[in-house]
C-alpha cells in the first residue's frame, strides 16, 4: 500500500495573510514560505529520532503527526475587480504533518511514494463576474539518516500522473529512502470558496480514526474556526474530548493531543467507526436548515443529534410528495387492473410488483449525462430516505400495515454516533405473518433482501399515522434486523480443466456459476449490460419502453440516438467484462476468453439463482518436471485469503462481509497417456462453529474431481472465536498449495 494523500479542503490562513499581501507570489514562492512555517515551528515531538525499547520490534513508529485547520471568513473579493460584498470568501488552509522511523522493508514500501491532488479549479463564471473555488497542495519531504545528516527532498520531481489545466494529480518518490532512515514530511491543502454563503456541515466534515497500522507516540489535532462559524463535532467510542477555547479575534479553538496511540494489526474484517476511537468535526457558515438538522452547537449530546435528525426526517413526510406516491399506487392498480385485484392477490405478491414498480421507475430513469458514462449507469444507488418516504406514503394510501425502518450501516457509525443526516438510511418494513422487507439500494436488489451492511443492525422502528393532508405522527420503538443464513448467500462453481493438446503448461477452463443471496449483487453489476437490466426491471413493472421513456423527458428526447448507441455500445463490451471477472478470480490475464454467457440474470426472486458461463485459457498453472506435469489445482478454485502472521493474535470482534457459503466442483481431464498422483494429499477437513472447510478428490475413469466447500456461519464473531476462525481460514489457505503430478505412463515390454 503506497502512502496516498488526497487532502480536499480549504485555504490557509497564514499562508493568505501573506497572500492577501502579495497575490502575485509564484506557486514556488508560496511553497518556500510554507516550508519554513512548518519545519521552522520548533515541536519537541517533531525533533525525536530515538525509538523506545518497546516498539523496536516494529515495522515503524511514527513519533509525531499533526493536523491543523485554519478556516476564515471574509465578506469582501479582495483580489477581484468586481466586489460584491454580499458574498461570502471562505479561506481554508489544512497542514498534515508526520515524522516516522522506517524499520522493515514493508514500510519502506509503504511510504516510498506520496501521492496528492496538487492542484484542483473548480471556479465558476457568471456573467463578467468569477467565483473562485480552487485548491492547491504544497508538499515537503526531508530524510534523516542515522548519522544524523538531513535530505531535503527535491518536489520538483515530483509526477503529474494527470495533469489538466484546472486539475492536476501528483506521486512523488521519496527515492533515497531506507530501512532506518526517518521520514519527515507534510502536505498542506490552500483552498478558497468564494460562494462559502452555501456551505454545509457536510461539505466541512472531517473524521479521524484514532487508531493506525503503526504505532504513533504523539499525534495532535487543531481546529481554527471564525467567530462566525457554526461548528458541531463528536468524540466516539471512547476518544478524548477537545480543548474548547477562543482567542483574542473571538475565533473558536479546537484541539486535542494524544499520546501512545495505540495500533490495530490489521484492517481485515473490521468496522473502524464500530470498534476504533475517531473523532468527528465540521462547521457551516449558514444557519436555519441546516441548524435544525444538525442542532448547530458543539456540545450537543449523542441523544440531541438523533433526536434532530430523526426529526428531519419525519418532517419529510408532507403531501409534496403526492406525484410520487401517487404515480406508485396508479401503476400497481394499472399492473392488475383495478383496486379490487390488487386486494384479490396474496400481500407477498402485490407488494412485490409494488416494489418493482418503484424501482423501475428510478433506474429506468435517465438523465442527459448519464449517455457519457454508461459504464456507471449498473452501480446507481436509489435514495433510500427519500424512496422509504414516497413507499410509505403509497403504502398508507393502500392501507397496508407497515414500520418505517431507521438502520446505520454495520461498516460505518451507529445509531448512537449518528452525526450528520447522511449517516442513516431508512427502510419499509411490511408486517404480514412473515416481515416483508423493501430496502432501496442498487438494481440487483431483491423484494425482502436485506442488504448485507445491515443484517443484525439496531433499527429505530417509525409506525406512520397520517393525521391530515400535511401531517403525520409517529409512534417509535426498536428491533433488530435478521442476518441471513449462509446457506442462502452462496456461490456454487462447475469447473472443467484440461490441458491443451498443443501446449500443455496451458490449461481451458470451462466454468459455469450459480450465485445466490449477498454474493451474486458484484458479478451481477459488473457483468449484466445496462440495456438487459434496464429490459427486465420493465418487464418486471410492465412500463413504457426505454425509447418512449427517453422521448417524454425533455432532458433526453433529443439524445435517443446517443442513448441507443451507448448501450449498444456498452453490450458489445461482454467478453471484455467477463475478462475483468475472470482476472479478479484467478489474479492473472486470461486469454481465448470465448462462450461467455448470461444464462439467468435473477433480478427478481422468483427466479434468484445468478448464472453465467465462460471459457478461457490461463498460464501459470502448469509446470513441466521431465515428461510429467505438475498441476497448481488449488489455484483452480481462485485464490483463498492467507492470513499474515501478524494477523494471527487479535483482540477486536471480527465483521464478515456476511454469512455465506461455497462449493467447487472441478472436473480435470487426465491427458491420454498420463495417471493422476497426489490426490490423497488433497483430502482436508475443518469444522468448529465459525464455519467448515472440506476438501477430496477422487479419480473417476480419465477425470479427477476436487470438491471444495467452505462456509463461513455468521457474519459477526466475538474476538474470542477468532481462533476458530483462523482454522477455516487456515484450512481453505492451505488449499491453494495443492498439487496433482500428471505422470508420464511407461510403456511395458
Amino acid at each position: 500500500m503506497k502512502k496516498t494523500l488526497r487532502l480536499l479542503f480549504f485555504f490557509p490562513l497564514f499562508a493568505m495573510t501573506a497572500g492577501a499581501q502579495n497575490n502575485n507570489q509564484t506557486y514556488a514562492e508560496k511553497a518556500a514560505e510554507i516550508q519554513k512555517e512548518v519545519w521552522g515551528t520548533t515541536v519537541p515531538e517533531f525533533a525525536t529520532t530515538k525509538v523506545p525499547v518497546n516498539l523496536s520490534n516494529e515495522s515503524a513508529v511514527v513519533f509525531a503527526k499533526s493536523y491543523s485547520m485554519q478556516r476564515s471568513l471574509t465578506n469582501k473579493f479582495k483580489f477581484m475587480i468586481i466586489t460584491a460584498s454580499s458574498t461570502t470568501r471562505a479561506l481554508k488552509l489544512t497542514t498534515f504533518h508526520e515524522r516516522v522511523k522506517i524499520n522493515d522493508k514493508s514500510a519502506l514500501e509503504d511510504f516510498s511514494t506520496i501521492s496528492y491532488q496538487k492542484r484542483l479549479d473548480e471556479s465558476v463564471h457568471i456573467l463578467s463576474a468569477k467565483f473562485f473555488m480552487t485548491h492547491d497542495t504544497y508538499i515537503g519531504a526531508k530524510i534523516i539518516k542515522p548519522s544524523g545528516k538531513e535530505v531535503v527532498v527535491n518536489t520538483s520531481e515530483e509526477v503529474l500522473i494527470k495533469n489538466e489545466k484546472k486539475d492536476q494529480v501528483s506521486k512523488l518518490a521519496i527515492s533515497d529512502l531506507q530501512v532506518g532512515d526517518i521520514l519527515d514530511y507534510y502536505v498542506s491543502t490552500v483552498d478558497v470558496n468564494e460562494n462559502a454563503s452555501t456551505d454545509n456541515f457536510a461539505d466541512n466534515d472531517m473524521v479521524f480514526v484514532l487508531a493506525g497500522e503503526y504505532p504513533v507516540l504523539y499525534s495532535s489535532y487543531d481546529f481554527q474556526y471564525s467567530k462566525k462559524d457554526n461548528v458541531k463535532h463528536i468524540c466516539a467510542n471512547g476518544a478524548p474530548q477537545f480543548n474548547i477555547s477562543t482567542n483574542a479575534a473571538g475565533d473558536q479553538i479546537y484541539s486535542l493531543k494524544v499520546r501512545d496511540q495505540a495500533k490495530y494489526s490489521s484492517e481485515f474484517w473490521t468496522s473502524k467507526f464500530r470498534q476504533f476511537p475517531y473523532i468527528e468535526i465540521s462547521s457551516s457558515h449558514t444557519m436555519g436548515f441546516v441548524k435544525f438538522v444538525s442542532g448547530g452547537k458543539a456540545g450537543e449530546s449523542a441523544a440531541d443529534r438523533l433526536q434532530a435528525n430523526k426529526a428531519i426526517f419525519e418532517g419529510t413526510f408532507t403531501e409534496r410528495d403526492i406525484p410520487y406516491f401517487s404515480n406508485v399506487v396508479d401503476r400497481l392498480k394499472k399492473y392488475f387492473d383495478g383496486k379490487k385485484n390488487i386486494k384479490a392477490v396474496p400481500l407477498d405478491s402485490a407488494m412485490k410488483v409494488l416494489y418493482n414498480i418503484r424501482k423501475g421507475m428510478v433506474f429506468g430513469s435517465y438523465s442527459k449525462d448519464d449517455v457519457g458514462k454508461v459504464d456507471e449507469i449498473n452501480y446507481r444507488r436509489m435514495s433510500s430516505k427519500f424512496n422509504t418516504v414516497v413507499m410509505s406514503m403509497a403504502l398508507n394510501d393502500l392501507k397496508i400495515d407497515h414500520d418505517v425502518l431507521l438502520v446505520c450501516s454495520r461498516n460505518a457509525n451507529t445509531l448512537d454516533n449518528i452525526f450528520n443526516y447522511s449517516d442513516f438510511d431508512a427502510c419499509i418494513r411490511i408486517n404480514d405473518t412473515k416481515p416483508l422487507y423493501m430496502f432501496f439500494d442498487d438494481a440487483a436488489t431483491h423484494f425482502n433482501e436485506i442488504p448485507q451492511r445491515f443484517q443484525g443492525e439496531k433499527v429505530i422502528v417509525l409506525t406512520p399515522k397520517r393525521e391530515s393532508s400535511t401531517k403525520y405522527s409517529f409512534t417509535e420503538g426498536t428491533a433488530v434486523l435478521p442476518v441471513m443464513q449462509a446457506a442462502i448467500n452462496n456461490i456454487n462453481e462447475d469447473i472443467k480443466v484440461s490441458l491443451l493438446p498443443t501446449n500443455m503448461q496451458k490449461i481451458k477452463i470451462q466454468r459455469l456459476v450459480k450465485q445466490t443471496g449477498l454474493m451474486r449483487h458484484d458479478d451481477q453489476l459488473r457483468l449484466l449490460p445496462v440495456v438487459d437490466i434496464d429490459n427486465i426491471l420493465m418487464e418486471l413493472s410492465k412500463s413504457e419502453k426505454l425509447e418512449k421513456r427517453l422521448a417524454e423527458n425533455p432532458e433526453t428526447k433529443k439524445l435517443r440516438d446517443d442513448f441507443s448507441y451507448a448501450f449498444s455500445d456498452d453490450e458489445s463490451k461482454s467478453v471484455k467484462k467477463f475478462t475483468s471477472e475472470i482476472k479478479a478470480q484467478y489474479e492473472q490475464e486470461p486469454t481465448q476468453v470465448t462462450d461467455c454467457k448470461i444464462i439467468n440474470a435473477a433480478l427478481d426472486n422468483s427466479s434468484p439463482v445468478f448464472q453465467y458461463s465462460e471459457s478461457f485459457v490461463l498460464d501459470n498453472l502448469v509446470k513441466k518436471a521431465g515428461n510429467n506435469y505438475i498441476i497448481d489445482a488449488g489455484k483452480l478454485a481462485g485464490s483463498f485469503y492467507k492470513l499474515e502472521e501478524k494477523e494471527r493474535k487479535r483482540t477486536y470482534d471480527v465483521y464478515m462481509p456476511c454469512s455465506r457459503s461455497f462449493k467447487y466442483t472441478i472436473n480435470i481431464a487426465v491427458p491420454q497417456g498420463y495417471t493422476a498422483k497426489g490426490l490423497e494429499e488433497i483430502a482436508a477437513k475443518k469444522t468448529n462453529k465459525t464455519g467448515s472447510f472440506s476438501s477430496e478428490a477422487t479419480l473417476n475413469g480419465n477425470v479427477v474431481t476436487i470438491v471444495i466447500t467452505r462456509v463461513y456461519n455468521n457474519n459477526f464473531e466475538k474476538a474470542e472465536n477468532w481462533p476458530l476462525l483462523s482454522e477455516v481460514i487456515d484450512a481453505s489457505a492451505g488449499f491453494n498449495a495443492q498439487k496433482i503430478l500428471f505422470e508420464k505412463k511407461v510403456n511395458s515390454c
